[in-house]
Order: C-alpha cells, then structure tokens, then sequence
C-alpha cells in the first residue's frame, strides 16, 4: 500500500535509476515554486513582483486602483535534463495565474487571486525483473504523479496617501497529489498488471501584511511578509501528516524617475524548511533566498500607443534537492506588453531561459517558459 512518504521520497529512486527518469529537477520534493507573478513581472525576472498591481505577493499593491482589472495567464515551460550523454525532454502546461481587482472607494481595492505555489508532475519508468516461483519474470514499473498546491488569496488594499499604501491579504493553500504505481509484465499471457494509486489532499492557511513607501519623487520601497499556519496532508479525509507554510519575507525598491521607464530590484526569502514533517524523511527541504533585477521601457509604438520593453535577470535556489545536494537556478528574461482596445485592455508576452544545476552532482537542466497574459479593464 502507498504511504503518503511516496509523494516526496523521490530522491530515493535515484539510487537505483538515473535521475533523467524522472524528467527534470525542478520537479523534486514538493514540487517547483512558479513564483507567483504576472507576465510582466516574469519579463523582469520576478523584480517588479512586489509593487506590481497583477502580482498577489504584496497587498498593499493593489490600494488605489482605480478600475476593476481582470487578469489571466498562461505559462508553458519545455525543459530539458542534461545527464551525462544523456538528454531527456519535457514541458509543463501550466495556468499559473488569474486575477481580480475592483475599487472600493477612498484609495481601498479589493482582489482575489488564485496562483500556483507548486508545481509537481513527473513520470518514472524503471525496468527489471522479480522472482515468481522460483523464476525470474521481466517487468516494467512507471510511476506518475500529478499534482499540484495552489495559494488563493484575499486582499485588501489601501493607499493613504501620495507617499504611503498599506495591504492585508488572507491565504488559502490547498491543492492535491495524485499518485498511481502500475506494474506491467513482458510475459502477458501469464501474468496481469498490477495498479496501486493514493490521492494526497493539501489544506493549509496563512496571513501576510505589506507596504510601500514613496521615499521621494522617482523612488519606491516596498516590504510585505507572509506568515504561514498549519499546513496538512490528508488522506480519504484523515490527516496523516502536519507541517506548516513556509513563511516568507521580501523586500523591493524601485526607481522611476527617468521618464517612459521604470528600474527595480528585489529580494525574497522562504522558509521552506518548515513544510520539512509533511513528506518522508527523503525531503529536506531548504530555506531559499532569491535575489531579482529588472526594468521596463518604452519601445516602439503601435497605433499610437506605447509598446513596453521589459528585461531581467534573477538568482533562486530552489527548495528540494536530492539528499545534501541542492538545485540553483539563474534565469534571463525578457518580453513586452501592447495596449490594445486603447486602455481597456493589455496583452503581456514574457519569455524566460532558466538554467538550473545540482550541487555536488553531474545533473543540469535548461529550461524555456513563454508566458502570455491578458489584462482587461472593462
């Protein structure tokens, strides 16, 4: 029978099978942190995600719409795991972001979003061969799993003044992992397949706060801090294991005083060691640090509307790794936003090359993710 330890004892099957089975390391542990960014703050390489409006990292960014927005994503990723002379590909669909915002009155918005936290889809294929009766029989395993943990989020915003804005924002992560083990033998005339499968639910909650302060004209700082609760895994509606969301903290300046472009820069820290109890002891998750810059100009013009540039470069560590060794990542990005239906409406195009390495091991993974997403102000 499954336990829940199978959703995260992936490093284990490294022992005996190489890693490119499993198709990528941004798929370890729990699963790839997306980030939780708008288009646009992608095409910066995450930089603008703590004053931009489309992305629910802080709340204080949305204080003083002054329209309702509604906004949707997609975000596909092709990867590529290098191993030695061997090279194995794979992507990911992914829907990482819809949103909501709406004024409230008196510099007050309201928006609720849903994100994707993690994301977690493999599939592992193993050949051997087990005794029957004193008879040696070829089989073949596969392993698939398919989930993911989302963060839904209600925020509210307030912009005070022309120098200050304050958010609250209450968190509801769930999301599930649906694990199945099929065993097939070569010899199917003799004997049948076996199938085991289990279905991981994950419910945890969180609160986070944030600000921004417009030190003066031209110049920004922003701060939000989320602090995450109990985090549970359960199955057939019992909890079976109880971690906790990782807190985070992330702090971000921006600069704006040069007409038709904007600079900024940021810094974020997890602490992902907190989900630690929630798999088996084959996880080790670790605290992350991830540092971003980026920026956005004016380009070219498009029926008289401005085409802006974006541009960005970040440095993450990723939370799971295989035992002691841990998964760096670097990504470059670029992309644009075009205004179309005058300002009723924005399409934002980001394209990000992620190159991720393990430490202390032979394993590299490259990576393309091509976002597009659609603003609309009705």
């Amino acid at each position: 029978m499954l336990r829940i330890g199978a959703l995260a004892m992936l490093p284990m099957l490294f022992v005996a099978r190489p890693l490119f089975a499993q198709g990528g390391l941004s798929g370890l542990g729990f699963g790839y942190p997306v980030g939780g960014t708008s288009t646009r703050a992608s095409a910066t390489a995450g930089a603008f995600g703590e004053f931009d409006l489309l992305s629910p990292i802080n709340p204080a960014s949305i204080g003083g719409a002054s329209r309702t927005v509604i906004s949707a994503q997609t975000e596909p990723e092709f990867r590529t795991l290098t191993l030695g002379t061997v090279r194995e590909k794979t992507n990911a669909q992914r829907v990482p972001l819809v949103m909501v915002i709406f004024p409230a009155g008196h510099g007050v918005s309201v928006g609720l979003s849903a994100v994707t936290l993690l994301d977690r889809s493999y599939s592992t294929v193993t050949p051997g061969s087990v005794l029957i009766d004193g008879a040696s029989a070829s089989t073949t395993e596969r392993s698939d799993v398919r989930g993911s943990m989302g963060d839904v989020r209600a925020a509210g915003g307030w912009r005070i003044n022309d120098r200050f804005s304050v958010g609250v924002a209450g968190h509801l992560f769930t999301g599930d992992n649906l694990v199945s083990i099929s065993r097939t033998f070569a010899d199917s005339t003799r004997f049948g397949s076996v199938l085991d499968s289990t279905r991981v639910v994950y419910f945890g909650t969180a609160l986070s706060v944030g600000g921004e302060w417009r030190v003066r004209k031209g110049l920004a700082a922003q701060l939000s801090y989320r602090k995450g609760n109990g985090l549970d895994a359960r199955v057939n509606d019992t909890v079976r294991t109880r971690a906790n969301v990782p807190n985070r903290l992330g702090v971000g300046i921006r600069y704006d005083g040069i007409p038709g472009s904007v600079f900024a820069a940021g810094i974020d820290q997890q602490d992902w060691s907190r989900m630690k109890s929630l798999g088996s002891s084959a996880v080790q998750p670790r605290d992350a640090t991830n540092w971003h810059v980026g920026a956005e100009v004016v380009g070219p013009h498009v029926r008289a509307l401005p085409v802006l540039v974006r541009v960005g470069y970040a440095k993450n560590a990723l939370p799971f790794g295989i035992g002691s060794n841990v998964v760096n990542e670097t990504r470059l990005s670029t992309g644009f936003g075009v205004p179309i239906a005058r300002d009723q409406a924005t399409i934002d195009f980001s394209l990000q090359r992620a190159n991720r390495t393990l430490v202390g091991g032979t394993a590299k993974e490259s990576a393309w993710l091509l976002g597009v997403g659609l603003q609309v102000r009705p």
